[in-house]
């Protein structure tokens, strides 16, 4: 978190529950008749349904008590449709019930059309829940499953989930195509991007910037008219195809965006809001709006994760 700014949330386990009408993890799925459906959330994205209120209200309450023995995360999204028909933008949370698995993802549907949307929605959910279990390239790879059986939509996406202190305690990041993830430290007040584009942009940026060493303008006005190419996608995602990188700890925040993000908005103001913006919804959506304010016509996607700090033993009081 960031000990200069204001916290976040007043309580990093607060839950709530409410009358439920579509499934919690695909929200296009209806929900079959029968006993009152109820939803219940936390702060940490946590989210499940269960068949009566008093369920949910169990469930919330075990997810406080257990989830607080374990590292938590605080994630907070916006999504914008810009100029598009369609929204064909995509975040994806899970967490587990007791808060050992963490996992999230941002997608960006291929194209303004409805199987974009789908494509984008099914890959970021089935992604995120993946990854939670078995890691961030396994994620994505089930995503790239899923799309091949259920339809011809394609996206791209970055997926992200922690890993634990044997592996380094940092983030493990896989990605295809232009979705990007970023690392800010608050202390360097440093934003660093921690994937590279998979398009043909970026391949001209690396294989002639020997031969373009003393113009480098010149190459980047070359390479900016191919950075709407994608070179790789969820659809045709393998282990040859897709970035993988993963950090070492202390974590700091975590920042994924999709292309209609990061191409309008200059790296100043990217990390303008993430230092300005204590809690992860708030700066998520200054980041979207600042596309708009930037000229971006684009869907726009951002989601912030902090690592925070276990919750003190009176916020576990039901």
């Amino acid at each position: 978190m960031h000990p200069h700014l204001p916290p976040a949330f007043d309580h990093i386990h607060r839950t709530s529950t409410y009358a439920a009408g579509h499934h919690p993890v695909w929200p296009y799925a209806p929900l079959p008749p029968g006993p009152t459906w109820t939803h219940a959330t936390c702060h940490c994205g946590w989210t499940e349904i269960a068949e009566s209120h008093r369920d949910a209200r169990a469930l919330a309450r075990d997810h406080r008590r257990s989830a607080a023995e374990h590292p938590t995360f605080l994630p907070g999204a916006a999504l914008r449709i810009g100029g598009r028909a369609h929204q064909a933008d995509a975040t994806g949370t899970h967490v587990s019930l007791t808060g050992t698995r963490h996992g999230w993802a941002v997608a960006d549907g291929i194209g303004d059309y409805p199987l974009a949307a789908h494509a984008a929605g099914s890959a970021a959910a089935t992604a995120a829940y993946m990854a939670a279990d078995r890691g961030a390239v396994a994620g994505l790879l089930a995503a790239a499953s899923t799309l091949a059986t259920v339809h011809t939509g394609d996206t791209v996406m970055v997926v992200a989930t922690p890993l634990p202190p044997e592996r380094g305690n940092g983030w493990d990041i896989a990605w295809v195509g232009d979705c990007r993830a970023y690392e800010y430290n608050p202390d360097t007040d440093v934003l660093t991007q921690l994937t590279v584009d998979h398009t043909e942009g970026q391949e001209l940026r690396d294989n002639l910037a020997e031969h373009y060493r003393d113009r480098p303008q010149d190459l980047e006005d070359l390479a900016a008219r191919r950075d709407n190419v994608v070179t790789s996608s969820v659809a045709t995602a393998d282990h040859d195809s897709l970035g993988h990188i993963t950090t070492t700890g202390p974590r700091h925040r975590l920042l994924l965006t999709s292309d209609g993000v990061h191409k309008p908005v200059p790296h100043a103001s990217l990390v303008r809001a993430c230092r300005t913006f204590s809690a992860p919804a708030a700066c998520a959506n200054r980041l979207t709006l600042a596309a708009r304010y930037h000229g971006g016509t684009d869907n726009a996607a951002a989601m912030v994760i902090d690592p925070a700090p276990a919750p003190v033993a009176a916020e576990l009081v039901p």
